[in-house]
């Protein structure tokens, strides 16, 4: 195992974002629930601990495992786990107040701001703190005291918000990282490689098959090909067609893999199964659990075919370990007395980890530049009952928006673009194609200002090329789902 900095929190994004900072820096970082007892943290390769908590959160060491704190290992804490960690020591905290202009900051100690200089900051929320004579004063605004380095151990306070994009914020945890905790920055592509080849072949015993499934997006390809690289012939991939992938997708997945990764893959129809499954569903949460159920009845069932197998592959990532996405268990309720195991190799890897893996094994652009794509995959762009009628809608309408986005070199800057179909609100007989164009912003994905000529030729063609589209929108509604995807 590489040098681990352990985030201990209950908030995920924020916790995420540490996690993303620090491996971005080549620094291994995982999380884990606040309340993990010390022997288990003890029992891993863990430098150090970062304690995170936003000004919401009321006690933000309630539950932590008081034998952390009398330990040696090196402590971080952040936002309200500061003022918490504070009080515990016999301090004081006044309530959270908002700063509304930047103050002057004075930073004072060397080694966790390296490189940082004081000046004026912004922020945004803080909340003054009363040491106790065991915590030593390290940042000061405006004759406030927003930070702390205890006197005997390597344990330091700070309200300092860790945001996307601030390269002081990510200096500052590299500094504790390595400077406090004396990490290796080794987190690179090359280690996250071997560790994938090494949890395949140390979870397959020798001479056994795995059936790897794959879908076209980046995770399982990534997953498809690493386990090709450590089993060989070993390896049977299977692409399952549920009838709600972009227009030609499915043929252009397979010959992705065979032609480019030299990688064989199994088709399965489902296409007809699917569509009766959705068929009267409207509520978005049911089109995915329906859509999941049916992947997972495919997928067991291609283990009748193949008895001597007894290993399924999956590209589950560390985005949905955070949020709670776990194919796995639904494999595990739904396997009875099927005898398999769930192999998972890059789940402790984020998807932007995932995307750099695909890029250093040198997978196609078509995959490893994929945009994130629901597992329930159109049936989620359609408002209201999916139909064969409105997929093909959908599916030329995104066409015709891909083709131009391509054409004007638009994509660079954008995170995700897609269509929506709906019924039209004048004309329920014909349809509303609803265009969503988002890039990525530090919490949410917001909606891109695309050029006026570009939306206009997008609109013309999907109204000349889709008689049944009536209206043609452009949403600007930002994303809630970008921090758990990305």
């Amino acid at each position: 195992m590489p040098d681990t900095i352990l985030v201990l929190s209950r908030e995920v994004s924020t916790a995420g974002l540490i996690a993303r900072i620090l491996r971005c820096r080549q620094v291994y970082c995982t999380i884990l629930p606040a309340n993990t007892p010390f022997a288990q943290i003890d029992k891993q390769s863990v430098k150090g601990v970062i304690l995170a908590g936003d000004f919401t959160t009321a006690n933000a060491l309630a539950g932590l495992d008081p034998a952390l704190l009398s330990s040696s290992l090196p402590l971080l804490a952040l936002g309200a786990a500061a003022s918490s960690l504070c009080a515990y020591y016999g301090g004081q905290y006044s309530p959270a107040e908002s700063q509304l202009s930047p103050s002057e900051v004075t930073l004072q100690e060397p080694t966790l701001f390296d490189q940082l200089d004081g000046g004026s900051r912004m922020l945004h929320t803080l909340s003054p703190l009363t040491l106790p004579n065991e915590l030593k004063p390290i940042a000061v605004i405006s004759d406030k005291i927003i930070g702390f380095k205890h006197e005997a151990r390597p344990q330091y306070g700070l309200q300092y918000p860790i945001e996307r994009n601030d390269p002081d914020g990510a200096q500052l945890l590299t500094n504790f990282a390595c400077l406090i905790c004396g990490c290796h920055a080794d987190w690179d592509d090359d280690a996250m490689i071997d560790q994938a080849l090494q949890t395949i072949r140390t979870e397959v015993p020798e001479g056994n098959r795995v059936l790897c499934a794959v879908s076209g997006g980046v995770d399982s390809a990534v997953c498809a090909k690493l386990a090709s690289m450590a089993l060989g012939s070993r390896l049977t991939c299977v692409f399952v067609d549920t009838g709600l992938f972009h227009l030609n997708e499915p043929d252009r997945v397979i010959a992705d893999f065979m032609e480019t990764m030299g990688i064989v893959v199994a088709y399965v129809d489902a296409r007809e199964l699917f569509l009766q499954g959705l068929e009267g569903i409207t509520d978005d949460h049911k089109k995915e659990r329906i859509a999941s159920s049916m992947m997972t009845h495919v997928l067991l069932k291609q283990f009748s075919y193949e008895p001597d197998v007894h290993t399924l592959m999956m590209g589950t990532n560390f985005n949905d370990t955070l949020y709670g996405f776990s194919p796995s268990e639904e494999i595990d309720c739904a396997k009875g007395s099927l005898s398999l195991n769930v192999l998972e190799p890059i789940r402790n890897l984020f998807k932007a980890e995932i995307r750099r893996l695909a890029q250093a094994l040198h997978l196609p652009a078509t995959i490893s530049n994929r945009q994130p794509f629901p597992a329930s995959g159109l049936a989620l762009r359609i408002y209201g009952e999916v139909t064969p009628e409105r997929l093909n809608v959908l599916r030329s309408a995104d066409a015709c928006l891909t083709e131009e986005i391509l054409a004007g070199g638009y994509e660079k800057r954008l995170w995700q673009f897609y269509t929506v179909v709906l019924k039209s609100p004048d004309k329920p007989e014909r349809y509303t194609v609803s265009i969503r164009a988002l890039q990525a912003g530090s919490v949410t994905a917001t909606s891109a200002r695309l050029p006026f000529d570009l939306l206009e030729r997008v609109t013309n063609r999907i109204l000349e090329e889709i008689h049944v589209v009536s209206r043609v929108v452009y949403d600007l509604t930002p994303s809630s789902h970008y921090g758990e995807l990305e």
